[in-house]
């Protein structure tokens, strides 16, 4: 699963409401082999998740070490260019464990080898 958000934005002289967003998730950085899209979303528009169906086959991929990903942000009639995010690990994730005393941890699945 990929979860991806918008935390900020500017805009320059258009002062009216981010109302949408197009997502993509891509297994290459050309962006050929798309995974999963939403275009013109009115609905997630701070932020979108994707499962990430395999193209290839039923299931879903889950170990990816290279998944990249992109973002218009859309203000009533003006789009943006695509803003390409950083490639992503999938297998990169933060874990909270809980003891039995009710204590939290937080470690980073890599860091543990917990892919």
């Amino acid at each position: 699963m990929a979860k991806l958000s918008i935390k900020d934005y500017f805009d320059f002289g258009v002062n009216t409401t981010h109302n949408g967003s197009s997502w993509q998730i891509a297994l290459d950085s050309n962006f050929t082999q798309i995974i999963d899209e939403s275009l013109e979303d009115r609905v997630n528009v701070k932020t979108w998740h994707s499962q990430l169906k395999k193209l290839d086959g039923p299931g879903y991929y889950k170990d990816l070490d290279q998944l990249y990903a992109r973002v218009k942000v859309h203000v009533d009639n003006s789009v943006s260019p695509w803003y390409v995010l950083p490639v992503g690990n999938q297998n990169d994730q933060v874990v909270i464990v809980t003891d039995i005393d009710g204590e939290h941890t937080t470690h980073n699945s890599l860091e543990i080898g917990l892919n």
